[in-house]
């Protein structure tokens, strides 16, 4: 089964409350802004349950977490790496696994999520990320937190068996400062299926960027197979599930678009697009999955061209059944080489 890593490049280029009960957090020492820290050691527990109620907070696992100093304004990656893994003893043929990276005090971007059916005896990995700005100079914690549930119960066996694990080589990693103009945007558009050859631009942002030679793009995106209609609404869907009328359980292509083009000091292009992209299938037992596309943006350094890009986000329907996608989930992380 394919993973949601970062895709290749074909182009030319939580809450307080969950916070504060958890465990004591790992401190970067440092007067004034703190260096780069990663936590790879559970706070708790590696065992998500999957079988609790969606209602319950205990079904919310704090796996990781990094406490650090940053001044007011400065901009961190935050960044995890959360390998899940079904064990091949569960009942259940596939947990639905979800993680999720957030940090207090929060700002405009509250965090980054990502969820994915794991199935059973198999792993998955899932990269929440954005670029974190301290609203304040202080102390600031960011957790990584996990959940389950069970998207196929099944009737044998114990219930409370259906527990997927983060599995080693798992982490949460904070960057050292970045510069001014590295970020995260997100989209207010409303989630959408694609389907017949279509595709949907989700974001379309005008971003500055001030870098020398080159940048790093990263997109991250969360497609649902329309193989059911149920697990395809969101809270931008007003409670509909959107792939009603959409069924069919060929299992779906998603193609992941970005276009970056660099503008003049008037607002019009001032060379040529660049364009990064990267393609998964989504099978019906996976159901859920994220494509991740990352590509270095070249700058154009002529007196013609300024420092403004404009960044469009595309999905694409490239053969299968009709796919959902979820607009609350789509990023786009601008960041220095």
């Amino acid at each position: 089964m394919p993973t949601p890593t970062d895709a290749v490049v074909l182009s030319s280029t939580g809450p307080s409350s969950v916070l504060a009960r958890s465990a004591p957090h790992r401190t970067a020492r440092s007067t004034e802004s703190s260096p780069a820290t990663r936590d790879e050691h559970a706070d708790s527990s590696r065992a998500i349950p999957a079988y609790r109620s969606p209602s319950s907070e205990d079904r919310i696992v704090r796996i990781f977490s990094v406490t650090f100093r940053a001044v007011a304004g400065e901009r961190r990656l935050i960044a995890g790496k959360i390998i899940a893994r079904q064990p091949s003893s569960t009942p259940d043929s596939a947990l639905m696994a979800a993680a999720s990276v957030t940090c207090s005090p929060a700002n405009d971007i509250p965090g980054a999520g990502a969820t994915e059916n794991v199935l059973r005896g198999r792993t998955s990995t899932l990269t929440p990320r954005f670029v974190y700005v301290a609203p304040r100079t202080g102390t600031v914690t960011c957790a990584a937190l996990a959940s389950g549930l069970r998207p196929r119960p099944v009737s044998r066996g114990y219930a409370s068996s259906n527990v997927w694990v983060v599995d080693s080589g798992s982490y949460l990693s904070v960057s050292a400062p970045l510069g001014s103009w590295a970020r995260t945007v997100d989209t207010d558009a409303t989630s959408r299926v694609v389907e017949d050859r279509g595709s949907w631009t989700a974001l379309s942002r005008i971003v500055r960027v001030r870098a020398g030679r080159s940048f790093q793009v990263v997109t991250d995106h969360k497609v649902t197979t329309c193989s059911s209609v149920g697990g395809s609404r969101d809270s931008s869907t007003g409670g509909r599930e959107i792939c009603a009328g959409h069924v069919s359980t060929r299992g779906s292509i998603a193609r992941a678009i970005v276009t970056v083009v660099q503008l003049a000091d008037s607002g019009q292009a001032c060379s040529a697009p660049q364009v990064i992209t990267g393609s998964r299938k989504v099978t019906p037992m996976v159901h859920h999955a994220m494509l991740a596309v990352r590509g270095v943006v070249t700058v154009d350094r002529s007196a013609a061209c300024g420092d403004r890009f404009r960044i469009r986000s595309s999905l694409r329907h490239d053969g299968g059944a009709a796919f959902a996608v979820h607009a609350p989930s789509e990023r786009a992380t601008v960041l220095p080489r």
